[in-house]
């Protein structure tokens, strides 16, 4: 084999996404969308190189041209390389400029957004990992796609218990909050009785060290939280949140959502269920003999209503609409555990 042959197969191997159509001129695709025509006229070297990338779902088919063939066949053997690798969707636009990783392993809610910052390295502008924490620094400099990539999927290996500690609480808790499931969110609301409700936070790479806020009558939550906090030490590392709350609270399993939420209690003052948000009701006062629970945005607007309410601290006071019984609490540090 000539050295010119032995270059161009090594050439073909390492961009195994292209072919050699015509003497010196090679085409390809990439992630499915993208045909790339290149022309090297002076191969094997790269002077005069032409690379133009048609974006085949567009009508008429849009042409970039870039000289910068190193770079350009860099990232997109990269990312060839990424696919086959993290069993991924690929998606990119025609200027080469913006890409998306998603799918990882057929996982619908990951993903990787990047922006090209230089020739060949790459800034992280959007991904669906939680906060980590300051001592935790991710995606901070421009970087390789498959850098980024690595570390995206070896920091997501590492949450594989946090992920699992929140899919339990979701498939055997009613949560109340999110309504809907994001994988950046490290907590969960989940009903503990009619009127006492639950915030779970998990530290994302340590699930078993949670916070928990209790919300309801004031009574119940602090017979609730002197019961959590003498049962901590009794805390198991190797069973699951889930497990452990039960545990502790002496319960055989939590309140469960119902599919058309025939259960549900609507707001004393709006009588929906939900709110304009989303939000069930998660307020009540301290009467026992009052069954009644609201939205913390109507109950809020009902103390701005009253005249003789009063706000000392943040903590608002008022009356129940109901029974009348006086009523205190912090709406505002409500709403920020929602």
């Amino acid at each position: 084999m000539s050295l010119f042959c032995d270059e161009k197969f090594k050439f073909l191997q390492k961009h195994p996404f292209i072919a050699e159509i015509e003497e010196n001129c090679f085409v390809g695709y990439v992630a499915g969308r993208f045909k790339l025509q290149i022309i090297l006229p002076d191969f094997p070297q790269l002077d005069n190189i032409n690379i133009a990338v048609f974006d085949a779902q567009t009508t008429p088919p849009t042409k970039e041209s870039n000289p910068d063939a190193s770079a350009i066949l860099a990232i997109l053997s990269q990312l060839e390389q990424l696919k086959k690798e993290h069993h991924c969707q690929v998606h990119i636009n025609s200027s080469l400029s913006q890409l998306k990783l998603s799918r990882f392993k057929g996982d619908d809610q990951h993903f990787l957004e990047l922006a090209r910052a230089s020739e060949t390295a790459f800034s992280v502008i959007s991904h669906s990992l939680p906060d980590l924490g300051s001592s935790v620094e991710l995606f901070m400099y421009p970087a390789a796609p498959e850098a980024h990539t690595t570390q995206f999927v070896r920091v997501l290996e590492q949450l594989e218990e946090f992920y699992s500690n929140l899919n339990t609480l979701d498939q055997l808790c009613y949560v109340v909050d999110p309504t809907e499931v994001d994988t950046r969110l490290t907590w969960r609301i989940i009903k503990f009785s009619q009127k006492v409700f639950l915030k779970i936070t998990l530290h994302p790479l340590q699930p078993s060290s949670i916070e928990v806020a209790f919300i309801g009558p004031t009574d119940e939550i602090e017979l609730l939280r002197e019961q959590y906090n003498g049962k901590l030490e009794d805390w198991d590392p190797d069973s699951d949140v889930y497990t452990n709350m039960l545990r502790i609270f002496e319960i055989m399993s939590f309140p469960m959502r119902t599919e058309d939420e025939a259960d549900a209690i609507d707001c004393g003052i709006c009588m929906s269920h939900r709110d304009d948000r989303g939000k069930i009701p998660i307020v009540s006062c301290d009467n026992e003999k009052c069954s009644l629970v609201f939205h913390i945005d109507c109950m809020k607007q009902w103390f701005l209503s009253l005249k003789e309410s009063k706000t000392f601290f943040a903590i608002s006071i008022g009356t129940c609409p109901y029974c009348k019984q006086k009523l205190s609490s912090s709406f505002d540090m409500l709403l920020r555990c929602l």
